[in-house]
């Protein structure tokens, strides 16, 4: 693993000709071959090489470029990896940062986590947690159970540990609910309870789901599927699983036979949240 951060990165993407990295560690600015082949960037100094940045010289002297200019061989097939995915697995969480008061509402803090597969085989992880970026292997395979039982032990733990939550849980329609709930928002918390009834939901399970949208007392973890060839291609289908004061649970998109598309509402054990990545991780290649 290699911890650094966002300008450093940028200069790696620059050194191994890297033009842009996945959109979970985004922003970050692409490399333009066009406009930055000559290595000489923007700095509070004025324009320098590269060479001659703070960030190049951490890096060297960190060991990943060596007296040559050159970076380190499996570094740069980390960035490979991540900067030309066929697939991409990104995670972004948000947790509780300041509490409301009287002039703002409450915030959040933001991390994400990717991982990519580039050539249906070799795989690379990248965190972004602030201004510190992670990045890594995460092993090479070609049969998909396999990459998921390598994906499956770097996504989990960022979920932490929660209790299921006390739910009986619930089957609606998507379009349905998120109608609903935005129709109710203006209403506050009260507005949000009334449209979560109005999709058939009990009151129990209105009480807790309703405590997502409290982001000074809830976190939120949700995971998608990207699919790079011709174009990009984000699978319809996403994971979202929900901390609150009730405990853990999750929101899982599906399509029915008929095409209409369901919200799956449900308490998150260990088992089920395995399961329930697994599943979204067993999607086919979008064309």
């Amino acid at each position: 693993m290699l911890t650094t951060t966002v300008r450093e990165l940028w200069v790696l993407q620059a050194l191994c000709g890297a033009e842009s990295m996945p959109l979970g560690l985004q922003p970050l600015k692409p490399y333009i071959p066009v406009a930055h082949s000559d290595l000489v960037v923007e700095t509070d100094m004025g324009r320098q090489p590269i060479t001659a940045t703070a960030e190049y010289d951490s890096l060297r002297r960190a060991g990943v470029i060596d007296e040559r200019g050159q970076v380190d061989a499996v570094v740069r097939d980390w960035m490979t990896v991540l900067s030309k995915p066929d697939r991409e697995v990104m995670l972004r969480i948000r947790t509780p940062d300041q509490p409301a008061d009287d002039e703002h509402g409450a915030t959040v803090f933001e991390r994400s986590l990717v991982i990519c597969r580039h050539q249906n085989r070799y795989m690379a992880m990248g965190a972004r947690y602030g201004d510190e970026i992670v990045i890594g292997g995460v092993g090479e395979a070609q049969a998909p159970h396999r990459q998921i039982e390598l994906m499956l032990p770097i996504l989990i733990p960022a979920f932490g540990e929660g209790e299921a939550a006390d739910i009986d849980g619930a089957n609606v329609l998507k379009d349905q609910l998120e109608q609903s709930v935005l129709a109710g928002l203006p209403g506050g918390p009260e507005g949000i309870a009334r449209a979560l009834t109005s999709c058939g939901l009990s009151s129990w399970d209105v009480q807790v789901v309703s405590a997502v949208t409290r982001l000074e007392d809830s976190a939120m973890a949700v995971v998608v599927v990207i699919d790079y060839g011709i174009d990009m291609r984000v699978h319809p289908r996403v994971l979202t699983v929900a901390d609150t004061e009730y405990g853990r649970l999750s929101f899982t998109t599906s399509t029915g036979a008929d095409g209409k598309q369901w919200m799956s509402i449900f308490p998150t054990t260990a088992t089920a949240l395995e399961h329930d990545l697994t599943e979204l991780l067993s999607l086919p290649q979008l064309a």
